[in-house]
């Protein structure tokens, strides 16, 4: 058994604890343990992230990012699981396309991973997260008449239902800058496309997660219905005034919303009435953002989430407690997964955090882009990874990530 010690969050507070780590999992939490022993002082234990919500773009989109460049930079970030979207090249919808991903990125991986399928009238049958566009803007579309069909379909496999929610006949994704893009595809479309979800699915109860909630009405209506819903980094940091070194970095779906909006939704997130926060890591090239009108949308930010949260939990504007529930506890529930606590049973998951070490936000993703870039942010200085220390003051180990959905 090896053990660490520390101040540790355990059941909702920091506490000094000893936690003993065997085979991965955590084995025993005293207040003191025999055996080789790691100290680290008052540097925080705590479990480490995991993000619903990335698009790692292998296969297909390589040049943009892939399953090792993507998973690293989530891990010097302090996220150890991530569930990857299936808008592939072959869009992940078919067995065979599913498995021809599982095989590409065996072995890639520096975080443990899911991966969702498309959701299509055939079913998938290996995955057991689906994603819906209802934006009609790809080929991972389910017709409207078709919706109470597949939720049946979706229950009856005890899966879990993604949802990107943007009705297709209210959007129309064009302008000429932030402002009128957001124009063509506002917080009402988002709104419509989220009751219509819930309505299809009142009578036959799957489960649900409406992605990116941009808006803190959306939020609040979701919140009321008891219905899992994330928000990203992007939506409360940035608004379409926002100024980036070209405007094109900060075009998004759903778009980034008014000033008014974004501060609504950053005190949601900071008092805790979100349930968890995901990054939309969705990486292109900065050649791709040339030219706002035909600039490919989606923004990097796995690698800036839990970091910039530390920050704030540093600088008093969110509790630690809030922080892992939306970052570690709910997600990892959302996705059944052994972790996102630190309790015995639960995978050895966690992050060593010292938040007097305070850096700035530098581009880590393929992309070599960010528009967190020179933000305040503290960055974990040890990863561990079912009981392994992955990371260790910057310098990473070999991938070691494995299924786990």
């Amino acid at each position: 058994m090896e053990i660490i010690e520390g101040k540790a969050f355990i059941k909702g507070r920091l506490r000094k604890a000893a936690i003993g780590i065997e085979d991965g999992k955590i084995v025993a939490i005293k207040k003191v343990l025999y055996g080789k022993t790691r100290n680290y002082g008052n540097m925080l234990i705590l479990p480490s992230g995991v993000d619903v919500h990335v698009h790692f773009r292998e296969p297909g989109y390589e040049y943009k990012e892939d399953f090792s460049t993507g998973s690293k930079a989530a891990l010097l970030a302090g996220i150890t699981c991530v569930a990857d979207m299936p808008n592939n090249k072959p869009a992940i919808i078919t067995n065979e396309a599913f498995k021809e991903k599982l095989r590409k990125i065996k072995g890639k991986s520096y975080v443990d991973y899911a991966l969702y399928a498309g959701l299509t009238e055939n079913l998938v049958k290996d995955a057991n997260l689906y994603k819906l566009y209802m934006s009609g803007d790809n080929e991972i579309f389910v017709d409207y008449d078709l919706l109470e069909e597949m939720l049946k379909k979706i229950k009856s496999k005890d899966a879990i239902l993604a949802v990107h929610a943007e009705d297709k006949d209210c959007i129309a994704r064009k302008g000429k800058n932030l402002e009128e893009y957001e124009r063509n595809s506002p917080v009402e479309c988002e709104g419509k496309a989220i009751k219509r979800i819930i309505e299809a699915n009142k009578r036959i109860n799957a489960k649900l997660h409406i992605c990116h909630v941009s808006s803190a009405s959306n939020a609040k209506f979701l919140r009321k219905k008891k219905v899992s819903f994330g928000v990203t980094l992007h939506h409360i940091m940035f608004s379409y005034k926002s100024k980036f070194k070209k405007e094109a970095m900060g075009k998004v779906n759903p778009p980034l919303r008014s000033e008014e909006e974004r501060k609504e939704l950053f005190k949601m997130v900071m008092k805790g009435k979100v349930p968890l926060l995901e990054s939309d890591h969705a990486p292109h090239l900065m050649r791709e953002k040339e030219g706002f009108e035909n600039a490919k949308a989606g923004m990097p930010g796995v690698d800036a989430l839990l970091p910039i949260m530390l920050y704030f939990v540093k600088t008093g504007r969110i509790s630690l407690k809030r922080l892992v529930k939306m970052v570690a506890e709910n997600p990892a529930r959302l996705l059944g997964i052994n972790k996102g606590s630190i309790a015995v049973g639960k995978d050895a998951d966690l992050v060593i955090v010292d938040l007097n070490d305070v850096k700035k936000v530098k581009p880590i993703s393929k992309c070599g882009w960010s528009c967190y870039e020179g933000m305040n942010a503290v960055y974990p200085r040890h990863v561990w990874m079912r009981g392994n220390i992955v990371v260790e003051d910057g310098v990473v180990e070999e991938p070691m990530g494995e299924r786990v959905k």
